[in-house]
């Protein structure tokens, strides 16, 4: 039946499936190749959608994710000019989920979209927080495509160098500290010193840890996640799952 729709109506399909396309969908769709990747991105980018009520919310994060696995290079300047997201303080979960996933699935597409990055992080006209999210790409980018990390790290130092505005430059912080570049310790403490990072993006203890510290940041290594495991690992999930998770978390005091 699948392989009579069209691939705009087969895309389409991904409104309505719920938490979880069926793997059949998932391979109807990845079989049509290039062909998927612009009525995907169409409905990855369907910020009305997003923002609604399930389970028609949930259609553009399937649609993120599937561009995960195609890597259309092309679509990543469009992902990351749609951030950050328009919404509240407690956004549904598909919002929530595409605000985070769509730096991994950008940095799953490969070394090319590091000068399509790295235009975004120099492009002044833009918000802070789009800039930063352009800047917490190249971490996962150096994670996904290991070869790039001591370039990253560069490119992030450079522009450490240059950048004032304060957001921005927490952004810039949080990605360096995550990739643990500690040749750039000094110039991150003496930015704290001079009251030129926001700290509500990371403060200087916390940039301290994971610049000495030893332990692995692990979200950068959500970006090297398979299909399933976002899914598995990420949600979304139902409301019964939510629950049963929050009171699990209740009865461990957190």
């Amino acid at each position: 039946m699948q392989h009579d729709l069209s691939t705009p109506e087969l895309v389409r399909h991904l409104r309505k499936v719920g938490l979880r396309p069926s793997q059949r969908t998932i391979d109807a769709i990845l079989e049509r190749g290039d062909e998927a990747a612009a009525p995907l991105l169409e409905l990855a980018l369907d910020t009305e959608a997003l923002l609604g009520p399930e389970p028609g919310s949930l259609g553009p994060l399937h649609a993120l994710r599937l561009l995960g696995e195609l890597r259309p290079v092309a679509a990543a300047e469009p992902l990351l000019r749609h951030l950050p997201l328009p919404v509240d303080d407690r956004p549904g979960q598909g919002a929530f989920l595409w605000a985070q996933e769509a730096p991994q699935i950008v940095a799953n597409f490969g070394a090319d979209v590091l000068p399509v990055v790295l235009a975004i992080t120099d492009d002044l006209t833009t918000s802070a927080l789009q800039r930063g999210a352009a800047f917490a790409t190249l971490g996962f980018l150096a994670t996904t495509t290991p070869e790039l990390r001591e370039q990253i790290i560069d490119e992030l130092r450079t522009r450490f160098a240059r950048e004032t505005e304060p957001t921005a430059r927490g952004y810039l912080v949080a990605t360096l500290a995550q990739l643990k570049a500690r040749a750039a310790y000094d110039e991150i403490m003496a930015a704290f010193r001079d009251k030129t990072v926001d700290r509500s993006v990371m403060s200087a203890a916390d940039a301290r840890q994971l610049l000495l510290g030893t332990q692995t940041q692990r979200q950068l290594e959500c970006a090297l996640h398979s299909l399933a495991e976002r899914y598995e690992q990420h949600g979304p999930y139902s409301e019964e799952q939510q629950q049963a998770m929050a009171e699990m978390a209740k009865s461990r005091g957190y």
